[in-house]
Formats: structure tokens, sequence, C-alpha cells
């Protein structure tokens, strides 16, 4: 997964509390702590791209259960998201009548659909 600059400054701060509800927690300063583990993420390191790219992926797939009780028309018809289902690249939107197959790509497209 290809993270850009501004991404990564703009969701620090959810990823920093991301990791502390992980259990990542500072042995002397926060603020020190977390200075460090941002300037990890602008040089990217390694295991703090890992992280932040499980956070990313964590973070899609909360989206995609927020889904859940919304209506979504699609093909001209209405139907409310009874359910959802993550996978490793992709997630199934589950309503009466429906199951329709999507990737975390298609993300923002869906959301289009919901009224």
């Amino acid at each position: 997964m290809i993270v850009d600059e501004n991404q990564k400054v703009e969701l620090f701060e959810d990823f920093y509390s991301w990791l502390k509800a992980d259990g990542l927690s500072p042995k002397r300063s926060e603020r020190l702590h977390r200075k460090k583990i941002f300037a990890s993420l602008l040089a990217d390191n390694e295991m703090t791209l890992e992280n932040f790219n499980d956070f990313l992926k964590d973070k899609k797939r909360n989206e995609v259960r927020e889904l859940i009780g919304k209506n979504l028309v699609y093909k001209n018809k209405s139907f409310i998201i009874n359910n959802t289902e993550t996978k490793e690249k992709e997630f199934f939107i589950i309503g009466e009548d429906l199951r329709l197959k999507c990737t975390y790509e298609q993300l923002d497209e869906i959301m289009k659909l919901i009224v």
C-alpha cells in the first residue's frame, strides 16, 4: 500500500490513538514518544510503516462496518444494508436480496450510493 506524506500527517493522531489502544505506551514522556513515532513514520521506518498500513486496513474495515443499517441505492433499487463481511482484499455488502462484492478501493464509490 502506497502512503503519501500528507496522509501520514493527516492521520497521525488517529494512528497514535490506534497504537495506544493496541497496548503501546511510552516509558517516560508521551510527547517525546509521539515525536519519535512521527519522525519514524515520515522517515519510512519499515516497522512503523507496517503498523501504519495495518492501521489503514483496520480503518477501512471499520468504515465498511459503519455501512450496516444504511440505505443503498444500487441499479435503481433501494436496499437496507443488514450486514457486511470483510476479507483481506474485498468486502461484501449484504441486504435482503443483495450480496454485493466490492474491493476496498471502491469504498468511496459505494459511499456515494448511500442515501
